[in-house]
């Protein structure tokens, strides 16, 4: 018994982050922007340790189980919620508000992504897909004017419960032909049998829908816009750095451990919306005038080129994938980086013409935030191009010329709107006078800029004992 609640230690902190705030927030009388972001700083600390120690211990198996798999992707995502958590304390003291509700709903996310990462049963992404897409409604209304969210926030509640439908109905549907909700005895279900019938793929199909609308893969990508639009910057910068790699884990997860033999009608609906989500994406992003917008549409077409590589369902496919999007994380934690340093008058400036000339005001801002983008086009020596270079090899092995042909193209597109942003950066006249950048932007900056040299020079630190653990899973 003792040994149970050990094993659930990481969960255990996360909660008991919630249980202090709450009586921290009710019993102590003076509280400062950053109380929370030290308060979760810890806690989250002693997840890392416990997911560490007990990565390969299970207390509740028919539910969940912990694997090397598994911490890995937990370990990647509580450490990007560690540094968004402290980058996101500098809003907070910027606009003096509480920062409870922000770090106390992040945190019940962070548990519900932990535990989705692990889920051995189809029954807890039942419980968790509703919770995410309630804690989400909840970020996008944090501070901001409920007349100007009204009808995206309606939006938001009518697409999340339509998804939630077909997840519950997909994994019903499983549930009662299969004879359980166990991973396992799904995916046995479908070994079993010769040639699927139409209601298996009609399952497979409405739990994949629901995924991807948590992706925000296009079509289903209106509501990360939307939050992006409304949504305050901490949100922004969440939504964009931490949901995205825990879903891309169950993704993954549900294609190897549970519906391997639909495996032709998966490859097939993959590539129709990766295919679209890259060039909505990229087309998008070249008429966007927000800039938050701007680099939400390149979220959406930089997952979609992520799926081009997990269609091949190899072991290979997956590296580059994960490859692929620890690159992507790493240069847009810098681009949210620099957004926190983008002020005037105690306004964070969100429009693409308000950054004109930024490289006359904050010439150490612009630089990185160019690096960023060039990471992100791809272009050697940076990040983005070993990323973008593991994608296409393994098409390439696997001799997929379309998909080849079709991710040559969009990136042509991307490149063209990463280039407006650059050229209103250099080649434009100031129109801002911009406020003092807090000493700590620039400190976290370089830290990621180290990150992006070292990678450069050993590529292999990035994916440093990855392989080894993901060469398992197929």
């Amino acid at each position: 018994m003792l040994q149970d609640w050990l094993i659930l230690f990481p969960e255990l902190a996360l909660l008991g982050f919630l249980l202090a705030a709450w009586l921290i927030n009710r019993y102590r009388t003076v509280n400062t922007p950053k109380t929370f972001f030290t308060l979760s700083k810890y806690f989250l600390l002693a997840a890392i340790l416990g997911t560490v120690v007990f990565y390969n211990k299970s207390a509740f198996p028919g539910l969940w189980v912990n694997t090397p798999y598994s911490t890995l992707f937990k370990i990647v995502i509580y450490l990007l919620a560690l540094a968004w958590y402290y980058l996101s304390s500098k809003w907070f003291l910027a606009k003096n508000k509480s920062s409870y509700q922000f770090y106390n709903l992040v945190m019940l996310a962070l548990l519900a992504l932990e535990l989705l990462i692990s889920a051995a049963s189809l029954l807890l992404p039942l419980v968790l897909v509703p919770l995410l897409c309630w804690i989400n409604w909840r970020l996008l209304r944090l501070y901001t004017d409920p007349d100007e969210i009204r009808v995206m926030s309606r939006l938001y509640a009518f697409l999340s419960w339509l998804f939630i439908l077909l997840l519950a109905g997909g994994i019903v549907l499983i549930g009662s032909r299969a004879g359980t909700f166990d991973c396992a005895g799904v995916f046995a279900y479908f070994q079993n049998r010769g040639a699927l019938a139409l209601a298996d793929y009609a399952a497979v199909g409405m739990i994949l829908a629901s995924l991807l609308f948590m992706l925000a893969i296009a079509p289903f990508h209106s509501w990360y816009l939307g939050m992006l639009t409304y949504a305050i910057l901490p949100v922004c910068g969440f939504l964009t750095l931490i949901p995205p790699f825990a879903h891309l884990s169950c993704l993954i997860n549900l294609i190897t451990n549970v519906f391997g033999e639909a495996g032709g009608f998966m490859r097939l609906v993959l590539i129709i919306f990766a295919a679209f989500s890259l060039f909505v994406g990229a087309l998008s992003a070249n008429g966007a005038a927000n800039i938050r917008r701007l680099f939400g549409f390149s979220s959406v077409y930089h997952l979609g080129f992520m799926l081009f590589s997990i269609v091949s369902f190899n072991h290979g496919g997956m590296l580059s994938a994960f490859a692929y999007m620890m690159i992507y994380l790493l240069a847009m934690a810098g681009v949210y980086t620099v957004f926190l340093g983008l002020k005037s008058r105690g306004d964070f400036l969100a429009n693409l013409e308000d950054i004109d000339g930024l490289s006359n005001a904050k010439p150490y801002l612009a630089a990185a935030f160019l690096i960023f983008m060039i990471s992100l086009t791809g272009t050697p020596p940076l990040l983005g191009f070993l990323g973008r270079l593991s994608v296409i090899n393994n098409l390439v092995v696997d001799e997929r010329w379309v998909s080849v042909g079709v991710l040559l193209l969009s990136i042509l597109f991307m490149a063209n709107a990463y280039l407006q942003v650059i050229r209103t950066i250099y080649f434009e006249p100031v129109k801002h006078n911009f406020d003092r950048t807090d000493k700590a932007i620039y400190i976290c900056l370089f830290i990621n800029l180290i990150l992006v040299m070292i990678s450069i020079i050993n590529p292999t630190y990035l994916l440093q004992d990855a392989e080894k653990i993901l060469s398992g899973v197929f």
